[in-house]
């Protein structure tokens, strides 16, 4: 057996399949689990796992990822070849073609992330979340042992008492603290002072009678910081906290490895700030708590408001009022003037087409120029689609695809490719599966009351921290891409977006990354997250399909 990850509930395993176990490993449990249940034991674990299993009894091999994908597994399989490993980097060390899956490099551009279970290669995939696979006799069969979409109760759902549900939160959300504390190793957790992270810390230091650890990373750029914020919640909480600055000119020696840590391409900008906090927390413990899920559950981002606006003025006449409002829009900011061309689309596209325009990633006119394609093959419109279809409320349906795309292809893999780069193992409360379907089955006004997203979550807060702390304006993670990239950062430009490059390479169009270049660098600030996607995927280009990285 060759597994990574935690079985947090391993004991419980051991006791319903009556395990003698003879160490304390709950690697001995998955493996006897099995033994006794094949792919049923599944269901039962409670945790972040990837695990491949030679069954000798079958000559099969079993290789299995947890309900949210959490844990990476990815493989390759052309005819009779099959290899599968943790890390992309470690399968493209086969001598195989390497070819660029255009449908990937679509959704990359649209996104900053690919999805679901395909990579930037032909015949090279990711595991999906909630899956298992068995190879047997050369044949290949994929199947599904968990969807989230599955555990949806049937709306509308029946009203329920506030202080019961808020107290069952609480419960579930201290059980699950709990469970995560398992370790023979030195433990803390990542505080921002934001809702998520600190509603973790506040039960975390509740179950410990020391002063846990926690870790925060501030910036050097006005309006990016909040490690201030973060320092008032663990004085209130009694933490041992440590803060960390990321500066320009320390942001240089990761952005240059940046591709050795993320070994596809992936452009959120976070990136930097994700892998040092991850350094610093690496130098005092060996496990980190993270907040990743709450937003996800609760509508916590802003696009559930941009979009809840833009719906209600779509409602108006195709002609002049549409137009004045658009036009509105485009006066209001660049936020806002990306949300003005949402008025271009079809209102079934709106779904689609919200996440890439509120990121300041490509519009889908846009990826049909820069790659240079007779027609648009975005594989995510199919995801939406099929979420479209099911009964729910809007937001519901930005919320699931949150869950089943963001959180898994996303923030996952952000954050394991950061933590396991430093050696540190990340856990995330809110991704117990207990939680994750309680919360989601829960009226829509415990996510969002009267205009306050993860009203739940806050409501929780406020028996720990004041409310002034509590009801601050929401910040998130971000890092100050567009004034790195025009200042300390800038010859990622000249070195990784030159004509001759592009030109020698073939995938992108010339002319069109011109003309971002100059646009930016001409004032068009919301433009840096597509610039930094192109210099992303050209670094990434030059280290694992080229060869050089230089």
């Amino acid at each position: 057996m060759i597994y990574n990850g935690e079985v947090y509930n391993y004991k419980e395993v051991a006791s319903k399949y009556k395990i003698e176990a003879r160490t304390n490993s709950d690697s001995e449990i998955i493996l006897e689990a099995y033994a006794k249940a094949g792919a049923e034991c599944l269901n039962d674990f409670n945790g972040m796992f990837a695990v491949a299993i030679w069954d000798k009894q079958n000559e099969s091999l079993f290789i299995a990822r947890d309900r949210f994908g959490k844990k990476p597994l990815v493989y390759y399989h052309k005819g009779n070849d099959f290899a599968f490993a943790s890390e992309l980097k470690a399968l493209l060390q086969l001598p195989v073609e390497k070819k660029i899956n255009l449908t990937a490099l679509q959704d990359y551009f649209f996104l900053e992330y690919i999805p679901d279970a395909k990579s930037m290669l032909q015949d090279f995939y990711k595991l999906p979340k909630g899956h298992y696979l068995t190879l047997k006799d050369g044949v290949l069969s994929k199947k599904s042992y968990y969807k989230f979409a599955e555990k949806i109760i049937d709306r509308p759902l029946p009203q329920r008492n506030e202080a019961a549900v808020l107290d069952e939160f609480e419960d579930l959300l201290a059980s699950a603290v709990k469970y995560r504390q398992v370790s023979d190793v030195p433990i803390g957790a990542f505080l921002s002072g934001g809702t998520d992270s600190s509603l973790i810390c506040a039960l975390f230091q509740k179950q410990n009678t020391n002063p846990v650890n926690t870790f925060t990373i501030g910036f050097d750029v006005e309006g990016y910081d909040e490690s201030g914020y973060a320092a008032q919640v663990a004085q209130i909480l009694h933490t041992n906290h440590k803060e960390t600055h990321l500066t320009e000119k320390s942001s240089i020696a990761i952005v240059d490895r940046i591709v050795e840590y993320y070994d596809e391409p992936f452009a959120a900008p976070s990136t930097i700030p994700s892998y040092l906090v991850c350094r610093e927390a690496r130098k005092n413990v060996t496990v980190a708590m993270s907040g990743d899920g709450g937003d996800e559950l609760f509508m916590g981002y802003g696009y559930y408001d941009i979009y809840r606006k833009i719906k209600r003025l779509y409602r108006m006449d195709a002609g002049v009022g549409r137009h004045a409002i658009k036009t509105f829009f485009g006066l209001m900011g660049s936020r806002y003037t990306r949300a003005s061309r949402l008025f271009n689309l079809p209102s079934e596209n709106l779904l689609t087409h919200i996440w890439s325009e509120q990121q300041y990633m490509f519009s889908e006119k846009e990826i049909k120029s820069l790659l240079q394609l007779n027609s648009t093959e975005l594989s995510i419109k199919e995801d939406w689609a099929a979420i479209d279809k099911m009964p729910l409320s809007d937001f519901e349906k930005i919320s699931l695809f949150d869950i089943e795309q963001y959180l898994a292809y996303n923030l996952f893999y952000k954050m394991d490719s950061a933590s396991m780069a430093n050696s540190l193992e990340v856990r995330n409360p809110y991704v117990d599966y207990r939680l994750m379907e309680f919360s989601y089955n829960l009226p829509e006004h415990f996510k969002i009351n009267n205009g306050t997203p993860k009203y739940l979550m806050k409501k929780l807060l406020e028996r720990y921290l004041p409310k002034e702390l509590v009801y601050r304006k929401k910040w998130g993670f971000p890092a100050p891409l567009g004034n790195w990239l025009s200042g300390e950062l800038s010859y990622l430009i000249d070195k990784w977006l030159t004509p001759q490059r592009i030109r020698q390479q073939g995938l992108l169009n010339e002319k069109d990354v011109a003309k971002y270049v100059t646009e930016f660098r001409n004032g068009k600030k919301y433009h840096d997250k597509r610039l930094w996607s192109m210099i992303f995927f050209q670094m990434w280009y030059s280290k694992y399909i080229d060869g050089s990285n230089s």
